[in-house]
């Protein structure tokens, strides 16, 4: 019988590809905003410095699957050795060895970095929302804050002693784990649920302070729909709490090799953690973009449709070539009988005399010395 297709995200290369662009793209994103703090003169706050071990950690998650990859204890079957006929639960290689410690890693890592992404989106919301200091908003978000906080450490240290003092039955097999981690499964599962409840929460805490803004609709639309590109977590914690408790329930069966499951949780962490830090950026690094993109954009569209709607001063040479120069337009009163003076003299602002009859004459004067001057 033909073994089935893994899906997308439990093949090499989309894990290498998760883990090498969104590694990439947090790391600049990151960097634009201490260079965005830098370019509005804005001190860095908590926000910002809750960005570095988010990011290191991320990394962390993208590194793992990388090695894991390249040691074929990621993105591929278990491999079954030779003449093995006893139970496979009970098999312990060397591939499934570093299956065991790189997901056991990956747990560890995983509640600080969403712990600090949630953190700085806090940060970020009492930077710009909360003004005043014993206002009721204020005090919910550090309330918040503090949660999240003892959230992310209570399952650090969860997922550190999920075996107890019992390390070895970690990387040990299937049976040995189960033995000595029968916690592990409520444990993840809490972390799933309890991940994805804060995450929604948190993106829905600016809405109605940005409707309460005296904005027009257009702009509060723009603003809700900047703090919603956070919702890319919410989604990538579903997909990865329904992978995880359909396989540990049994409701939702995408493999029945440990190895290919392991790779689908840690892809789908590796996306929450990418998107959420892009999407905690997102709203301070908006504004390099809006000076140094948007705006010239905007500034070279609107001078090339008023230059076309500019009526140009027509130049003849005297040796009937056509030549681009550069003019200078001046508008100034002469007399009605200087414009039709039979002098050769040149027409300038500064010697005009002040008498009645006077009419508007454009002049043009060229950076050229051939210019034929034409007074109209």
């Amino acid at each position: 019988m033909a073994e089935e297709e893994p899906l997308y995200y439990m093949r090499p290369g989309h894990v290498i590809a998760a883990a090498t662009v969104l590694s990439a793209i947090d790391i600049f994103v990151v960097g634009l905003r201490f260079w965005a703090r830098k370019v509005m003169k804005q001190p860095l706050r908590a926000d910002d410095w809750l960005m570095l071990p988010a990011t290191l950690l991320t990394v962390g998650i993208g590194i793992c699957q990388l090695y894991g990859v390249s040691q074929k204890a990621l993105g591929y079957r278990t491999v079954i050795p030779d003449g093995f006929q006893g139970n496979p639960f009970e098999l312990v290689t060397p591939q499934l060895r570093l299956k065991s410690q790189l997901e056991w890693t990956f747990f560890l890592m995983l509640p600080i970095a969403t712990g600090c992404m949630k953190a700085s989106f806090l940060f970020f919301y009492i930077r710009v929302f909360a003004t005043q200091e014993r206002s009721a908003i204020n005090k919910f978000l550090k309330a918040f804050i503090v949660f999240i906080v003892v959230w992310a450490v209570a399952f650090f240290f969860g997922m550190f002693f999920e075996c107890g003092r019992n390390f070895w039955a970690i990387w040990n097999s299937q049976v040995e784990f189960r033995a000595h981690c029968s916690s592990n499964t409520k444990l993840i599962l809490a972390l799933c649920i309890t991940d994805f409840i804060a995450d929604v929460f948190i993106i829905c805490i600016p809405i109605p302070l940005v409707l309460r803004l005296q904005l027009s609709p257009r702009k509060k639309l723009g603003v809700c729909s900047l703090f919603l590109l956070g919702s890319g977590t919410v989604i990538a914690s579903i997909v990865r709490f329904v992978l995880m408790a359909g396989s540990y329930l049994g409701s939702v069966n995408i493999t029945n090799d440990s190895i290919l499951g392991t790779t689908a949780c840690l892809y789908w962490g590796m996306v929450e953690c990418g998107i959420g830090m892009l999407a905690a950026c997102l709203p301070t690094i908006q504004f390099l973009f809006r000076k140094w993109i948007w705006e010239p954009v905007l500034l070279s569209t609107k001078s090339i449709f008023s230059s076309q709607s500019t009526q140009a001063t027509r130049i003849s040479w005297a040796d009937g070539s056509h030549q681009a120069s550069i003019h200078v337009q001046q508008t100034f009163r002469v007399s009605y009988d200087q414009v039709h003076d039979s002098s050769s003299r040149s027409i300038s602002p500064n010697n005009l005399p002040n008498v009645s009859n006077e009419r508007l004459v454009r002049e043009s004067y060229p950076m050229q010395d051939k210019c034929v001057r034409t007074v109209a």
